[in-house]
């Protein structure tokens, strides 16, 4: 079984859905291989400063990857990588994976048509994340990226959808009918989670930010930017006032963000608020478990899924269209509406989850049983190709 993924970006070791679904693809035995642009720096990406660079091809931990130059990119929207055919061609892939509409879909139906494989297509696409204005929602995507998906929508096997913004928007903007999409949440390795769990040592984690082993240890971060409301999570620990509770904030400010980033150091000075920068996998990992409650203010984030992952209760706001409800299996997560996102309420909530008897615990406990049910990437990845398919692919 050979499975290829096409993506605009592939970042190597991040913790994005289509390295989850490589690296579990993997795991089962299969060969996978990914199309992407020719840059794994996400800082790169988003600033559209790697256009230059050449097509190369590489093995990381086992995926084969082939980065490859853009054919046509134009206003940096609408872009088709070279040589998408030959590689199929080459290759011959048993399931094809993109992540978003993609005008290489034409070079996948094409091959689709002289070997048979199944294509699927996933969309994180939603109103807080895309169509931000007039020209964006109604030539970009009423017309560019509708358009590809319904000349191509028969010969794609799967569409699923990320959240249910995701669902919406694709009814509402590209007039596919709910029935025709299912949902592919991001998720979470609790392979990794229990490994991470099992084996460190908080307290001398812990002891090197100077936090207590019974003290109280919240946690947020990821691109610092203004739509992630990181203030909020600041202010709110300034509110509770209590010695015994600390934030950590993880992560470097985005392109653009750096007075932002000061502005958040400066607020946060003496408060037991703990800035670590950017982070390695594994010392993200680190620092989620010597901690007790996640808090994401705003802007929908694979780093939800991750903390649930990591067994940790969720206060999340949904600024708007960033509904997290649906990952919110066991009450393992305490939701924020648009109105309440500020400091008192989001301390008013974190002070009932570490003060009520039991509620910490329970919350814990709903948020690792969620994690290994719903949203364990072993089980999505099954999905992504049909769990019956892939049962078939051992019984034969």
């Amino acid at each position: 079984m050979k499975i290829s993924i096409i993506t605009d970006f592939y970042g190597n070791d991040l913790t994005y859905i289509e390295n989850e679904l490589a690296k579990q693809y993997i795991k089962f035995g299969f060969e996978v291989f990914v199309i992407c642009s020719v840059t794994d720096n996400p800082f790169d990406f988003y600033s559209h400063n790697y256009y230059t660079k050449k097509a190369s091809v590489e093995v990381h931990n086992g995926i084969k990857i082939y980065r490859q130059p853009y054919k046509l990119n134009i206003k940096k929207r609408i872009k088709s990588f070279k040589d998408v055919y030959s590689i199929l061609s080459s290759e011959k892939p048993d399931f094809i994976f993109f992540n978003g509409v993609h005008l290489n879909l034409k070079d996948a139906v094409r091959f689709k048509k002289e070997k048979e494989c199944k294509i699927i297509l996933y969309s994180e696409a939603d109103y807080s994340n895309s169509a931000q204005n007039w020209l964006s929602l109604n030539i970009l995507h009423k017309i560019v990226w509708k358009g590809i998906l319904n000349r191509y929508k028969k010969n794609i096997y799967k569409i699923f959808f990320a959240t249910p913004a995701s669902s919406k928007f694709l009814n509402e903007v590209y007039d596919l009918p709910l029935n025709e999409a299912e949902l592919l949440p991001l998720g979470c390795d609790c392979s990794i989670s229990d490994d991470i769990i099992n084996t460190i040592d908080r307290g001398v984690v812990r002891k090197k930010l100077n936090i207590n082993n019974d003290d109280y240890v919240l946690i947020t971060g990821g691109k610092l930017e203004i739509r992630k409301m990181t203030e909020i999570a600041i202010e709110a620990v300034k509110v509770l006032n209590r010695k015994d509770v600390h934030l950590i904030v993880f992560g470097a400010p985005a392109s653009g963000s750096e007075e932002y980033f000061k502005e958040l150091e400066k607020s946060a000075d003496g408060h037991q608020i703990h800035f670590t920068g950017w982070l390695t996998s594994d010392m993200f990992y680190e620092f989620m478990a010597i901690s007790d409650v996640a808090v994401f203010p705003a802007s929908q984030s694979v780093l939800w899924q991750q903390a649930i992952g990591m067994r940790l209760p969720l206060v999340a706001g949904d600024a708007g269209e960033q509904d997290m409800s649906y990952l919110n299996f066991n009450e393992n997560i305490i939701k924020i509406n648009k109105d309440n996102i500020i400091p008192i309420k989001f301390a008013e909530t974190i002070e009932q989850i570490i003060s009520v008897p039991g509620k910490l615990d329970k919350m814990k406990k709903g948020a690792e049983k969620t994690a290994r049910e719903n949203l364990s990437y072993e089980i999505i990845a099954k999905k992504a190709i049909g769990g019956l398919i892939y049962s078939l692919i051992y019984i034969i």
